[in-house]
């Protein structure tokens, strides 16, 4: 990252020494980290609301207390707030969250940190959590739906044999991950040179903590088989707390962050 220190220290010249400014750059980034999570969960709930107005048209909200009957009526809030996060509607839930989480951490976070590169790495951060989600996720719902036992696409030929095999499946879907991760690096790298930051040539990326977006795939893919329980996790149920946290750390980036 090239820095102009005298321009990015213009935020904290009212201070008389560097300790002070030091001090003063601490409580802003404590209060920026807090309110990146604030917002993140608010931006993930959001998102949960909108893929609930767009999926649940036809199904009233009204319809859901049932009068003296309390069981019944939670059953109902239950089943009515369930996202299913397979297929087409499944990732447009999972991009609804991811984007709120998004917008969300760095909105709030930039209330309290007004300092212009800060705010430039939470921008260049979002871009990277939400290609990261969108690429890599739409990668292996392509495979998904092409490999699918039922599809029309899996009749004959390599196809065929794919969705009849579980172990050419599963590593079809890590494939898929693994070059849509690599293809949301190029995208991100391209986009943060080119456009957001030019002066700076410093290429982004992957390191392990990336691979946690994709859990809900990933660990069912490993650990699948028949007998095994936990391939039968409702792992999908974590990705909102999972899209919180990296609303969190959008919004909590600044230039003195490590990767």
């Amino acid at each position: 990252m090239i820095i102009n220190q005298n321009k990015h220290n213009n935020l904290y010249s009212k201070y008389e020494s560097l300790a002070d400014m030091a001090i003063q750059r601490e409580i802003i980034e404590k209060k920026a980290d807090k309110r990146a999570l604030i917002g993140s969960a608010i931006g993930v709930g959001g998102g949960f609301l909108l893929s609930l107005s767009f999926f649940r048209k036809n199904q009233p909200i009204k319809d859901i207390y049932v009068k003296n009957d309390l069981q019944k009526t939670f059953t109902n809030l239950k089943k009515y707030t369930k996202l299913d996060y397979e297929g087409k509607k499944g990732y447009i839930y999972m991009l609804f969250q991811a984007l709120g989480a998004v917008i969300g951490g760095s909105a709030f976070a930039c209330t309290v940190d007004k300092d212009k590169e800060n705010r430039i790495e939470k921008i260049k951060e979002g871009i990277f959590t939400l290609s990261n989600v969108i690429i890599p996720t739409g990668f292996a719902k392509i495979v998904e739906h092409y490999t699918k036992e039922d599809s029309i696409h899996t009749r004959q030929g390599i196809l065929k044999t794919i969705s009849n095999n579980k172990i050419l499946k599963n590593l079809s879907l890590l494939l898929a991950l693994a070059v849509g991760m690599k293809t949301s690096l190029s995208v991100v790298n391209t986009i943060n040179i080119k456009i957001i930051e030019p002066d700076d040539k410093k290429e982004k990326k992957l390191n392990p903590k990336d691979f946690i977006t994709h859990i809900d795939d990933i660990i069912p893919i490993l650990i699948s088989s028949k007998n095994n329980p936990l391939s039968k996790l409702p792992l999908d149920r974590f990705l909102p707390l999972i899209y919180i946290a990296l609303g969190k750390k959008t919004g909590s980036k600044h230039i003195y962050s490590e990767e």
